[in-house]
């Protein structure tokens, strides 16, 4: 056989082996593709991190099925373009008998080929109704799930009523994937038939067909939707940014950013910046709640507005010549706060450490964005990293300045994108302990560089939902405040000094999607599901490829609006990690217990709140 007739045969089997993907999809109901996508209808329904409503499990089962029913059809193609000719000679005696039996039911039903696609078609209804009472038994049964993980947490159960309704939006949301799909292999088509198609003619057009729309997919994916999302949040929260909360008051005392004396002015600091100097007791609140001499806390910030420059380092330098203004060199404790993304403080973090000191604190932070942190994730996290680096570093260079007998001890706190921010001040573990005198972080993404080198390194054995980083000595993580008061006793009962300083804390609960979400949990089960359970982690959660990916991803939105001390809620735990970060005589049960109940006072007129879009007041208790 000549070269030519080679490529040719090769090219019509190529050419065919598409046109068989794009006729798979183009059947009315592909029977693998529902028995695949029915599979992870059903297993989006086990639990997950957080309890969830009906519709957000709708969403996850919508999707869920839909990647089912794609792998499905790939499986049945690739069946049928590649792997059955592997075996053919069993598949040919099979198929010759099954011709046969049908041959004779059609002769004996006198049906001919009109009336053999309506049975067909008849027995294709039937399956999809069988598979949708199926679901709605098991939809049932399932909800058992999402009541013992709501119990857990003390948060919300559902009844199994509200929760049929998963079925009608995540059925919906399948069949929208499923028509996008086709959609796609139509326009697929289109192209082979175009113009430009035909000119080409022979195993090219197919190719080029195929590689054309999934260029556009990829370029869909990957830029134009997070530019658009990424321009409409800037649209919006750019608004939103300069807008004050009505029931905020300027502050009145020099010791804050936004005051008279200040030249960070209030209306410049937009709406979290407004709310971090506008909210938190002043001295005489504080003396009156403590019943303990108090100082005037200072609280210093720059906004967006801020800075001789538009620039993370004028804005930063800004930051310092506030700290230098309001005398935070004489203050007994400094707190460096990167933001998240809106340039959110949380509240709670920063009145428990102006409690822990009785105002003899300076606490700084500084904007460098509007977008709220899922946003800001998707817009630029270099971003992020540099804006931090520019804040914690510059005051650190301020810092060393000053007499080491003579000058605050210096801590660093950051939550959620805060964390990142943070990260990106410091090379490692030496770097912070060589730096600071102490650092926390609350709830740190999975895409911390830091966290993740340190827990990738972590010590044999060591789980990765509670690692243990060189047996504890500086670096510690702690999925609840229980674990943090157990190390606290055992110190009691050792001769050993235990937790040297300067103390670097994680604070991540098991329950907390945005510590445990990563792209990688769409192909590999990672080890904090290998592990046994944490203490607020269904038991039942297990991995499953694709499924276990999008029900961790529709915890993201709700991560907060959970109960304290569940999910992306640290409520006043962040007041006993605190405590655990800077030690000494303070970090004891008894002054936790003082403190605790302060800070459950003073919070009342000041949240807690998170970031725009959530709301988690009901669940504050």
């Amino acid at each position: 056989m000549k070269i030519a007739d080679v490529a040719s045969t090769a090219e019509e089997e190529i050419s065919e082996r598409l046109s068989a993907a794009r006729d798979q999809w183009e059947a009315h109901v592909d029977p693998g593709g529902v028995l695949v996508g029915a599979l992870l209808f059903a297993a989006s329904l086990t639990p997950s991190l957080l309890p969830r409503d009906w519709l957000f499990q709708g969403v996850v089962a919508g999707i869920s099925g839909g990647t089912g029913y794609t792998v499905g059809v790939f499986l049945h193609w690739l069946w049928e373009a590649f792997l059955q000719k592997f075996f053919a000679e069993p598949l040919w005696k099979w198929r010759r008998k099954t011709r046969d039996l049908v041959g004779r039911v059609q002769a004996r039903a006198g049906l001919g080929d009109r009336g053999m696609r309506r049975l067909s078609n008849g027995l294709e209804v039937a399956f999809v109704v069988i598979v949708i009472l199926a679901l709605l038994v098991w939809i049932s049964f399932a909800v058992r799930w999402q009541q013992e993980l709501a119990g857990l947490m003390g948060a919300e159960a559902y009844t199994a009523g509200e929760f049929l309704l998963v079925l009608p939006v995540g059925l919906g949301l399948w069949a929208l994937i499923v028509l996008v799909g086709k959609g796609l292999l139509w326009l697929i088509e289109a192209l082979e038939e175009g113009p430009v198609g035909r000119r080409l003619g022979g195993v090219t057009r197919p190719v080029f067909a195929w590689l054309a729309v999934g260029m556009a997919l990829i370029f869909l994916v990957d830029t134009v939707v997070p530019g658009t999302v990424v321009r409409g949040a800037e649209r919006v929260f750019s608004v939103r940014d300069q807008e004050i909360r009505p029931d905020l008051k300027q502050p009145h005392v020099p010791e804050r950013s936004g005051s008279p004396q200040s030249p960070n002015k209030w209306e410049d600091l937009g709406a979290f910046g407004t709310r971090f100097v506008g909210l938190g007791l002043y001295k005489d609140e504080l003396e009156a709640l403590t019943g303990r001499p108090s100082k005037e806390p200072i609280r210093v910030y720059a906004s967006l507005e801020n800075g001789a420059e538009d620039t993370d380092t004028a804005r930063a330098e800004s930051v310092v010549e506030e700290l230098k203004r309001t005398g935070a060199k004489d203050r007994k404790a400094l707190l460096v706060v990167p933001a998240t993304g809106t340039g959110w403080v949380n509240p709670t973090a920063a009145q428990a450490f102006e409690l822990m000191f009785d105002g003899d604190s300076a606490i700084a932070s500084a904007q460098y964005s509007y977008l709220p942190s899922g946003v800001q994730f998707i817009a630029d996290q270099q971003r992020v990293e540099d804006a931090g680096e520019a804040l914690v570093s510059t005051v650190v260079d301020w810092w060393h300045t000053l007499p080491k007998n003579h000058r605050p001890k210096l801590y660093v706190y950051g939550e959620s994108l805060g964390t990142n921010a943070g990260s990106g001040a410091f090379s490692g573990v030496r770097d912070i302990v060589s730096s600071v005198d102490g650092l926390l972080w609350v709830g740190p993404p999975n895409s911390n560089k830091l966290w993740h080198d340190l827990v990738d390194r972590r010590d044999p054995g060591s789980p990765e939902v509670s690692a243990e980083y060189a047996g504890g000595l500086n670096v510690r993580f702690a999925e609840n405040t229980d674990e943090i008061w157990r190390w606290r006793r055992e110190e009691d009962l050792s001769s050993r000094a235990g937790w040297h300083n300067p103390r670097i804390l994680f604070l991540q609960h098991p329950s907390d999607p945005v510590v445990w979400w990563s792209p990688s949990l769409i192909a590999r089960e990672p080890d904090w599901l290998k592990e046994p359970a944490g203490f607020d982690r269904s038991p039942s959660m297990s991995w499953i490829p694709f499924v276990t990916f999008w029900q961790v991803t529709m915890d993201l939105p709700v991560a907060a609006n959970v109960p304290n001390g569940h999910g992306h809620n640290y409520g006043n735990g962040v007041l006993d990690a605190m405590l655990a970060m800077v030690g000494g005589a303070d970090f004891n049960p008894r002054r936790a217990a003082e403190l605790r109940g302060q800070l459950d006072e003073a919070m009342l007129t000041q949240g807690p709140e998170k970031e725009v879009g959530v709301d988690n007041s009901k669940n504050s208790g």
